[in-house]
């Protein structure tokens, strides 16, 4: 069929793309962090595919909807609820930061997430399926990582109580509420990955130089403490994150024990302070083995690229760079909360010197134009949340002088209370997520007018890389929703009958505790002198997906072997079953999660998406077609276009915030500073700025 406009420009496609964006932000809200971001970016990636009338495109979707995923979940670790408050605050300045840091975290979010689809779109399908094995040395590690952290978390300091909740800070692997140690274990996969390679060609030097660096770390530390120069060093490398001189304003005095303040390095620094140097030292040296013999072929460099760049970032800004603007809270967007933004700065950057350097520009190109719009859609929703929330809103109401007491306060306020009441935050976090969506079409709709149409040369192994479709498959279709779905498991514990879900079990100190309930296998479990077969809630859930993850392999075994029936002969038809199914699973899980605590507030969210799923499910089986025509221009000019979306996007992030800024003041008309609801806001400046009135404490919750 033939069409005047590409395919990937139709209005359908726009509207498809931003749905399934829509929907993923919607139920990412719902299970957070990276994992229910990779969901709503393999979702909108499939759509892409599938929308674009690119054969090549489509023939790739399972690649789209890996690596969309991997590329939008990084985004996710970046801490932003106190951002947002900071633009409902009322003091100007923080205002003004919080649209700035909105912008800046949306562009990181949704360029590293248009780098992640567009990749798909543009390397040699070679180039992406030699990526698969790293990656999966990655995931690896992570799991290790999973495994080994809180055991040695505890090995390291028993007894204090800590979590991955709100005592997490006395981990003494805590190092700004950051992922460091996820990042350091993709590097410590990778580097698996390339003595593996390489068969350990060299091998053997890799511990003669972990061995040096272990001791020249060892000596450089007793060195400085012999000549009496380590309090020194150690002293002008550490700040205190708090403000030792802040005085609460109830009681006029000093507020804070300076020695119950975290400080800007791991905790185990302050515990095991003798080990720091040969630690220290061993690191480099293992750094130094891979820097002189260190291969990293098959792309695996672009993760060594984005691991360092999160490492080396993170030391910059709230490590070491905040040492010099302490007295503002150090270089840190949301303290005391995580400086993971830090370090997805390093990805970012980190992933565009590297497709630079790897002749895919057009990738690079990608990011940055997906991270503008991203930006200007985080903060754009954000203020226009603020507008619609104006008609009887309190706070204006007060600005303006009319008292609480007031009849007319109290009228308008009632009259207004139930769309005041209204889920606003679902409101953001789903627009956002359109835009986000709209962002990713508009970006690879760019790309496919320009980006040659790729025709694979019929290899020598016709299996050679099959596998690849596999595991993308198994990836799409069980782990992600797998390591979502399992956290509702959690939430039915906590909301469903207790006596069926929980159990009281004594502890050693003649204490009680709260437990998971263990269930019985069906008529084996209580059978005469059997006690033991039984799972937990959590372990029953895992045995079923574990079921389930048998006979993925075994119907992608067979597939792979001799097609089966069941399965689409075309590539557009496995991509619209590959998004149904993902789609619908997610969609009945998020309402499993709602179901428990449901309230009228949650049909803006659960009944919406579930709408809005219905539109997708058409659109996604009406609007593409089997035969499209999809012209390509001519594109030599990446380079060109690399400057401009450059120059555009600091245009939009300098002009965006003002305008946002001056918009939300001109509606809320806040009183002075000395008025303001500092303890319902956070504020990133000013006397009771957050960093300063309520810093995380060795003592206490964290923040």
């Amino acid at each position: 069929m033939k069409t005047a406009r590409s395919p990937a420009q139709r209005l359908s496609t726009y509207l498809l793309v931003g749905l399934s964006l829509s929907i993923g932000w919607g139920i990412r809200g719902n299970f957070g962090h990276e994992y229910g971001a990779a969901f709503a970016g393999c979702l909108a990636a499939i759509t892409v595919a599938l929308m674009s009338g690119r054969e090549d495109w489509r023939q790739r979707v399972l690649y789209f909807a890996f690596f969309g995923a991997i590329g939008w979940g990084f985004g996710a670790s970046i801490s932003y609820m106190q951002v947002i408050s900071y633009t409902q605050s009322g003091h100007v300045l923080s205002q003004w930061y919080g649209y700035t840091g909105l912008f800046y975290i949306g562009f990181l979010w949704a360029g590293l997430g248009g780098a992640g689809t567009a990749l798909a779109a543009v390397a040699e399908q070679d180039r992406l399926v030699r990526l698969f094995k790293p990656i999966l040395f990655v995931f690896a590690a992570w799991f290790f990582q999973d495994l080994i952290e809180d055991a040695v978390a505890k090995a390291l300091q028993s007894g204090l109580g800590f979590d991955r909740t709100w005592s997490r800070h006395k981990s003494p692997l805590y190092w700004f509420d950051a992922d460091y140690l996820g990042a350091s274990f993709a590097l410590l996969g990778v580097g698996i990955y390339d003595l593996q390679e390489r068969r350990q060609i060299n091998g053997w030097l890799l511990p003669v130089f972990a061995g040096t660096g272990a001791v020249l770390g060892y000596l450089s530390q007793w060195m400085l403490q012999k000549s009496g120069l380590e309090a020194g060093l150690s002293s002008m490398l550490t700040y205190q994150l708090g403000d030792p001189s802040y005085v609460d304003p109830a009681t006029g005095k000093t507020a804070f024990d300076p020695h119950n303040f975290l400080n800007n390095w791991p905790q185990w620094f302050g515990d095991y302070p003798q080990h720091v140097g040969w630690v220290i030292g061993l690191v480099l040296g293992i750094t130094a083995y891979f820097i002189r013999f260190g291969k990293f072929r098959n792309g695996s460099s672009l993760i060594v690229y984005m691991a360092s760049g999160w490492l080396l970032a993170f030391l910059a800004f709230p490590v070491l760079g905040s040492l010099f603007f302490a007295d503002v809270g150090g270089i840190r967007m949301t303290p005391p909360r995580s400086d993971d933004w830090a370090g997805i700065t390093g990805v970012f950057v980190g992933t565009v010197l590297w497709m630079r350097r790897n002749q895919l520009l057009p990738v690079a190109v990608a990011a940055v134009m997906s991270g503008t719009m991203g930006g200007l859609g985080f903060s754009g929703v954000q203020c226009l949340k603020h507008l619609l929330m104006a008609p009887g809103n309190p706070t204006i109401l007060k600005n303006k002088g009319v008292l609480p007491e007031s009849e007319s306060f109290l009228q308008i306020t009632t009259n207004w209370a139930n769309w005041q009441h209204q889920n606003w935050h679902s409101f953001l976090e789903q627009s956002y997520g359109f835009v986000n969506g709209i962002a990713i079409a508009v970006t690879l709709a760019f790309l496919a007018t320009r980006i040659p149409i790729q025709t694979n040369p019929k290899p020598a192994d016709p299996n050679r890389g099959r596998w690849t479709l596999g595991v993308a498959a198994v990836f799409v279709l069980l782990a992600i929703p797998y390591v979502n779905l399992v956290k509702n498991v959690e939430e039915w514990g906590k909301k469903l009958n207790p006596a069926v879900w929980t159990q009281a079990v004594a502890e050693a100190d003649g204490s009680v505790k709260t437990a998971p309930a263990v269930w019985d296998v069906p008529y084996l479990g209580h059978l005469p002198k059997v006690d033991y077969l039984h799972l937990s809630p959590d372990g029953w859930f895992n045995l079923t997906w574990f079921f389930l993850l048998v006979m993925a392999v075994l119907v992608v075994r067979r597939h792979l072997q001799e097609p089966l029936a069941i399965i689409p002969k075309t590539w557009l038809g496995k991509g619209q079953l590959l998004f149904l199914i993902l789609l619908w699973v997610m969609v009945i899980g998020n309402f499993e999660r709602a179901l428990v605590d449901w309230a009228p507030q949650r049909l803006l969210t659960e009944w919406v998406i579930t709408i809005n799923a219905v539109l997708a499910t058409a659109l996604v089986v009406l609007a593409p077609f089997e035969k499209e025509t999809v012209r390509i221009l001519p594109e030599n000019a990446f380079a060109l276009w690399y400057n401009r979306v450059w120059i555009r996007a600091i245009a939009a992030l300098v002009l965006a915030a003002p305008v946002f800024l001056v918009t939300n003041r001109l509606v809320y008309q806040y009183p002075p500073y000395e008025k303001l609801d500092k303890v319902a806001n956070h504020t990133r400046f000013g006397p009771e700025a957050s960093w300063r009135a309520r810093p995380n404490l060795k003592n206490a919750e964290h923040k």
